[in-house]
């Protein structure tokens, strides 16, 4: 019987528990804009609605006995996710007013693609983490897949610049957009005419770089011919390789001498 008395105790006691609170639960992104919620107030029991808020797992010390409670996420970063427990009595509703405050509709978008110089430059909003961007070349009629280059994954937009390998003369490129999930977006289609000028550097005296006059695919070739170095860019890293005669060629052609000290 004192088991009994004890259960029936715990069970009245839990169910008190239950009817003193309950919870609503949000979640969204913090895009600078502040959440307001509206906290009613019951006459019978004198009080307001609204008893706790929690964000991301810490409660706000705000003043819960106002009609509406207004959250400005003071300290959390822009396009940071949010989670936020409501804790509230049971015989009422505490309403958001503004759900798109918080509420990413977003989707991914190329905002801007062009050339800089060679580079290939981009601007986009509502990347996923996880995704990456593909360099596609049209040659011959058909879409060539290039190089890849990881997403940043930033909500708020990212800024990017590549230089890929381009043919002297008319080029067209595009970037295709890879979420994790693998759905895609096209970016618009580039065109760009490559009429590159000669590259130069200085051939004597390198030791651990040669600085070139502009960025360039290179292919360094030793004293019988074989090819030991390839690479692009605007620098070429030679610290690997004994000293010694070399013949580079740039973009396939403009071949040139240089001694490793």
């Amino acid at each position: 019987m004192l088991k009994i008395a004890f259960l029936l105790e715990l069970f009245f006691f839990t169910d008190h528990f239950l009817q003193e609170s309950a919870e609503l639960h949000i979640t969204g992104v913090y895009q600078g804009k502040t959440l307001f919620i509206q906290n009613p107030y019951d006459r019978e029991s004198m009080s307001f609605c609204v008893t706790s808020i929690y964000v991301n797992g810490t409660r706000l010390g705000l003043n819960y006995k106002m009609s509406a409670i207004k959250l400005d996420f003071n300290g959390i970063d822009e396009f940071s996710p949010l989670s936020i427990k409501i804790e509230h009595s049971p015989g009422c509703q505490p309403t958001i007013l503004n759900p798109d405050a918080i509420q990413f509709h977003s989707t991914f978008s190329f905002k801007e693609v062009g050339f800089a110089d060679t580079a290939l430059v981009w601007k986009t909003s509502g990347e996923k983490s996880g995704s990456v961007f593909t360099l596609e070349k049209y040659q011959l009629g058909i879409w060539i897949e290039g190089d890849t280059i990881p997403a940043k994954g930033e909500f708020g937009g990212a800024e990017y610049s590549y230089s890929p390998l381009l043919e002297e003369g008319a080029n067209k490129l595009r970037i295709r957009y890879i979420t994790p999930k693998g759905d895609y977006l096209l970016s618009r289609e580039v065109d760009f005419h490559f009429y590159p000028e000669p590259v130069t550097f200085k051939p004597y005296n390198a030791t651990n770089t040669l600085h070139l006059s502009r960025t360039a695919t290179y292919e360094i070739f030793d004293a019988g011919g074989d090819l030991i170095l390839s690479g692009q860019g605007s620098k070429a890293d030679i610290s690997s390789l004994p000293s010694g005669d070399y013949v580079i060629y740039f973009d396939g052609k403009d071949p040139g001498v240089f001694r490793k000290d």
